[in-house]
């Protein structure tokens, strides 16, 4: 199964956002073990050092973002997905990025903590929170 990580995600790890970890880290543990794999677009790195740094300092947004990196691979993205982008009347540029990426990679679900992000709304994606993916793709 192929998830992609919303921006938000990788920055409570890197952060260290205690109140959100418990469920993401559950999610991160099945990247680990080759249960899922995991994804993020560039763009989400370097948005993550960009707002970390202010928080942790730099070398530890860096030192993050390694670790992680180990886990998630970088989804491509290309000029026909910028354009996309671009041309959805979605009024959030970067998730539009991030929405064409799961499109190129053939993501099964994006898992975002902030359920009122800018998604199409006819996504054939589910965008879900850790807590729902956890509950409807790996329930026992």
């Amino acid at each position: 199964m192929r998830v992609f990580l919303d921006t938000n995600i990788l920055l409570d790890i890197i952060e260290g956002r205690q109140k959100f970890l418990l469920a993401f880290s559950n999610v991160f543990d099945l990247g680990v073990k080759g249960q899922i794999e995991m994804y993020a677009i560039p763009l989400t790195f370097a948005n993550c050092v960009y707002t970390s740094r202010k928080n942790v300092g730099y070398e530890n947004a860096i030192q993050g973002l390694k670790v992680l990196k180990k886990f998630v691979k970088t989804a491509p993205m290309d000029d026909e997905q910028v354009s996309d982008a671009l041309c959805s009347d979605m009024p959030d540029f970067e998730d539009m990025l991030q929405y064409e990426a799961t499109l190129g990679v053939k993501c099964d679900v994006i898992v975002t903590r902030d359920k009122k992000r800018h998604y199409p709304k006819n996504s054939t994606i589910p965008v879900l929170s850790p807590e729902e993916f956890l509950n409807e793709f790996f329930h026992d």
